[in-house]
């Protein structure tokens, strides 16, 4: 088998759950390549929380390589990169220091936005030289230097087939479910929690079931929530999805889900499987720049108002949304 060596800063959930169709890209176009991923100092949520879907793709990992000064004859502090030779070394990062590092390991190719493409042995042209807003399409015209390929827009994302056996139990044939995740890391990213209640009771009202998506900041919601919707479903008190991880609980339930709404937060990346629609609410942040891109996303941002708070998103404007989808059977 062939290699290419792809190098990255270090991936958190959301970055990891981005990059998944660019691995999903690299398996597709290179077939025979074995896929290795480096990281210089950060870690990778490929070798913890998504390990189960990541290394379906990804054959090695060199994590926190601790690259040297790059005029140092030892690379890596923790690793003999100087015994390494790969086909193809993919950078995805954009730090001269640590390209012109990389550079030095072993390879036939060196492909790398960095410093405007000076250090790509394939030269850039002004195309991709000029960045466009969504990072993937970056990368995705990176690796058309290796091989160019329409973009597979269809990819889904793997799932967990045992907890998916296990929701077969939990969600009811001939119901609709809408998923609802009202929390996000940032308080300017949280849509009130009130207004997520409102579109809920409307949902109700035309027969859906909420699913709800609760980090440690909304569980003091929850018993609002369980008192108000009884037929509402929290997934991840469920006992018989106790041993598995809640994100691949999450990623899972999309196949069940008829629609999802979400603020512009982790566990909306982990709804963004392509399995059902996702709904994403933004407010102080770029819509098309911080979002995977999928088929099946529409974006409702604050700065339709002329504003970049999220709590100027009108509830009814969220609602004729989901009235859409459901005229349209999406």
């Amino acid at each position: 088998m062939k290699s290419i060596l792809v190098f990255s800063n270090g991936e958190k959930i959301g970055d990891g759950i981005i990059k998944l169709p660019l691995l999903n890209e690299i398996k597709r176009r290179l077939p025979n390549h074995n896929i290795y991923w480096m990281t210089d100092h950060g870690n990778t949520v490929y070798t913890t929380t998504l390990k189960g879907i990541a290394t379906k793709f990804i054959y090695k990992f060199f994590e926190k390589a601790n690259f040297n000064f790059f005029f140092s004859k030892k690379i890596s502090k923790k690793f003999d990169l100087e015994k390494e030779s790969f086909d193809i070394i993919f950078d995805t990062q954009k730090s001269v220091f640590r390209t012109m590092t990389l550079k030095k390991i072993k390879h036939n190719t060196f492909i790398s936005g960095s410093a405007s493409g000076f250090f790509s042995d394939i030269k850039l042209s002004k195309l991709i030289k000029n960045q466009k807003k969504y990072y993937l399409e970056n990368l995705y015209d990176l690796l058309d230097l290796i091989v160019k390929m329409e973009v597979d827009k269809n990819f889904n994302f793997p799932i967990n087939q045992n907890i998916e056996e296990i929701l077969k139990k939990i969600f009811k044939k001939n119901y609709k479910y809408a998923g609802i995740a009202p929390g996000a890391g940032e308080k300017n990213k949280i849509w009130p929690i009130g207004n997520f209640i409102e579109v809920c009771c409307d949902l109700e009202s035309k027969g859906f079931v909420i699913v709800f998506y609760l980090g440690p900041d909304e569980k003091k919601f929850q018993q609002l929530l369980k008192d108000k919707f009884k037929t509402a479903l929290f997934l991840e008190d469920h006992k018989l999805l106790n041993n598995y991880q809640n994100i691949e609980i999450i990623m899972a339930s999309t196949k069940f889900l008829n629609f999802a709404l979400s603020n512009d937060s982790g566990v909306s990346h982990m709804l963004s499987t392509n399995h059902c629609s996702l709904i994403k609410l933004f407010g102080p942040k770029d819509s098309k720049k911080f979002t995977p891109k999928m088929n099946k996303l529409i974006t409702i941002s604050a700065d339709e108002n002329n504003s970049n708070k999220i709590e100027d998103i009108k509830i009814s404007r969220v609602i004729d949304t989901i009235d859409s989808l459901e005229d349209n059977n999406v």
